[in-house]
C-alpha cells in the first residue's frame, strides 16, 4: 500500500478525520518533495501555468503539455510546447506521443540534452486523430510488445533520465490490458507508470475503475501513480489506500483550482488544509496569468490564450456564468481587463453547480 493512516480527533473532539503517512515518491534516482504529480494537458500546461502552480506549492512534479516526437524530430512542427523549459526550475517532465520507436529514442536524446527530469510516454490518449490517423496514444494498449519497444528506445535515447508510461485500463471494457501493458512496461526498463482508471471509450463520462488500479499495483514492482478523479485530499487519500498506489495525478481540476496540490499536500502530510485563495487573490491572480502570457506571446494572441483559462476560474460561484461569457470573447488586453474589473465576483455566494467537465484535454 502507498498510504496508511490512523485515527485522531478532530479540534472538537468528537470527528475523527485520517492522518495518514506517505511514504516519499522516487521516479527512478528522481526523489520528489511529493507524491503529487500534475497531468500533462493539452492547451493548458504551458509555461506560464506551471510558473502558476510552482508558486502556489504542494505539487511534486509538473510536466509540460505532451508532445509529438515525430512531429518535433521531422521537423513537421516546432516545439511550441517546449518554450522555456532551459531555464525552468526542475523537476520536470516531458511526456511523449509516437508509435515510431526512432522517434521517441531521438526525442529522448534531445530531451536528455535540455537535462529533463523525467521522460514519460502516452499510451493512453483516446482523441481519434491520434489513435486512428496516428495509430498511437491509447491504440497501442492493445499491443504491449509495440509499448515495450517504445519505452527501450525512449530509454536508450535518455541515457540516466528516467522514462515512464501513461495508460489507460484498455481500449473498452472488452480488452482490459492495463496489466499486460504494465508488465511491459516494466520489463523494458521503466520507472514508473501512471494508470489512468478509464478505458479509452469510456472518455471521462464513468468513475474511475479503482480495482483495475489496484490490480495494475499488485502486478508490478515499480512505483504506480492514479490518475482519475482526484480532486482534493480526501479523494487523493481514498484512492491511494484503496490501490495502494505510490503517488496520485492531478488533471482537470488543477486548472480550476492550481492551488489544489498544496490542499492535497497537507492532508497527506496530516497538516491542516490551508484556505483557498479569497475571490480578490483569485482575481489578482488571473490577472497576473495574464500579463504573463502577453509578455510571452503578445496582444491580441496573449489574450486568445488566456480565455480558456479564466474559464475555468469561479466553478460553484454566483456570477460566474456572465463573467465567462464575457471574457471567453475578450478581444485584446484592454478588454480583458475591462471584463475582469466590472464582472469577476468580489463576494462568494456558492451555488448548485456543476461544474464543466467537458474540456478537451483527453491527451493528458
Amino acid at each position: 500500500m502507498g498510504i496508511d493512516g490512523n485515527r485522531q480527533p478532530d479540534k472538537t473532539g468528537t470527528i475523527e478525520v485520517a492522518v495518514p503517512v506517505v511514504a516519499p515518491l522516487s521516479i527512478g534516482p528522481l526523489q520528489l518533495a511529493t507524491p503529487i504529480l500534475q497531468a500533462p494537458i493539452a492547451g493548458f500546461t504551458d509555461l506560464v501555468f506551471r510558473r502558476l502552480v510552482r508558486e502556489l506549492g504542494g505539487c511534486g512534479l509538473i510536466y509540460t503539455e505532451m508532445v509529438s516526437a515525430g512531429g518535433w524530430i521531422k521537423g513537421n512542427i516546432p516545439p511550441d510546447r517546449l518554450v522555456g523549459v532551459e531555464d525552468e526550475p526542475r523537476p520536470l517532465g516531458v511526456q511523449l506521443w509516437d508509435r515510431e520507436p526512432e522517434m521517441v529514442e531521438e526525442a529522448a536524446r534531445r530531451l536528455a540534452d535540455l537535462d529533463i527530469s523525467v521522460i514519460d510516454l502516452n499510451f493512453g490518449c483516446p482523441k481519434k486523430r491520434i489513435m486512428g490517423k496516428q495509430g498511437a496514444g491509447a491504440q497501442l494498449l492493445r499491443d504491449p510488445s509495440t509499448i515495450a519497444r517504445m519505452v527501450a528506445a525512449t530509454k536508450r535515447g535518455a541515457g540516466e533520465i528516467p522514462v515512464t508510461a501513461k495508460i489507460r485500463l484498455g481500449p473498452n471494457s472488452d480488452q482490459i490490458t492495463a496489466v499486460e501493458v504494465a508488465r511491459a512496461v516494466q520489463e523494458a526498463g521503466a520507472a514508473a507508470i501512471t494508470v489512468h482508471g478509464r478505458t479509452a471509450r469510456d472518455g471521462y463520462g464513468i468513475p474511475v475503475d479503482r480495482d483495475r488500479i489496484a490490480q495494475v499495483v499488485e502486478a508490478v514492482q515499480i512505483p504506480v501513480i492514479a490518475n482519475g478523479d482526484v480532486v482534493d485530499g480526501a479523494s487523493a487519500v481514498e484512492i491511494l489506500k484503496y490501490t495502494g498506489a505510490a503517488g496520485v495525478m492531478v488533471a482537470r481540476r488543477c486548472l480550476s483550482a492550481p492551488w489544489v496540490f498544496r490542499e492535497i499536500a497537507a492532508v497527506l502530510q496530516g497538516q491542516p488544509i490551508p484556505s483557498p485563495p479569497t475571490l480578490e487573490q483569485q482575481r489578482e491572480q488571473l490577472l497576473r496569468h495574464h500579463e504573463q502570457l502577453i509578455e510571452l506571446h503578445g496582444d491580441p494572441f496573449g489574450t486568445v490564450l488566456m480565455r480558456k483559462f479564466a474559464a475555468r476560474y469561479l466553478g460553484g460561484v454566483s456570477g460566474a456564468k456572465l463573467f465567462r461569457s464575457k471574457v471567453t470573447v475578450a478581444k485584446d488586453a484592454a478588454d480583458f481587463r475591462r471584463i475582469v474589473k466590472d464582472l469577476f465576483p468580489t463576494e462568494i455566494d456558492l451555488e448548485m453547480v456543476v461544474e464543466d467537465q467537458t474540456l478537451d484535454e483527453s491527451c493528458q
